[in-house]
């Protein structure tokens, strides 16, 4: 008895295919994810309750919960506050593949990273 192949073809896989739209969105939940993490493992590691976070970075402790919760999408001015609130450098790099074996301190030298200096 011979057994039934189910095949697929290749327009049928293309269709099925994430949209970009899809696609974009799930890259974009992806850093609001890692953004998320970030600032509660910072707080963290600081020792830090969210009010005390909020207090050093002039916001509100509910405004720490929407990070930590993923409900905010961050800005760069953001990210400056929550580094210098737990005394940590901000490193922003721009340039392809720049986390290949390079330092930070290449990149600044080579001017593909700005470094915000804690306090």
């Amino acid at each position: 008895m011979a057994t039934k192949v189910n095949t697929t073809s290749w327009s049928e896989l293309r269709s099925q295919r994430p949209s970009p739209a899809a696609s974009s969105a799930a890259a974009d939940e992806a850093r609001i994810t890692a953004f998320r993490e970030l600032v509660h493992r910072l707080r963290c590691d600081a020792g830090l309750t969210q009010a005390e976070l909020a207090e050093r970075m002039g916001t509100t402790q509910s405004a720490i919960a929407r990070m930590e919760g993923g409900g905010t999408r961050p800005t760069l001015e953001t990210l400056e506050k929550v580094a210098a609130a737990v005394g940590a450098d901000l490193v922003v790099g721009v340039g392809e593949n720049l986390s290949e074996h390079r330092t930070i301190a290449k990149l600044e030298r080579e001017g593909h990273a700005v470094v915000r200096r804690a306090g």
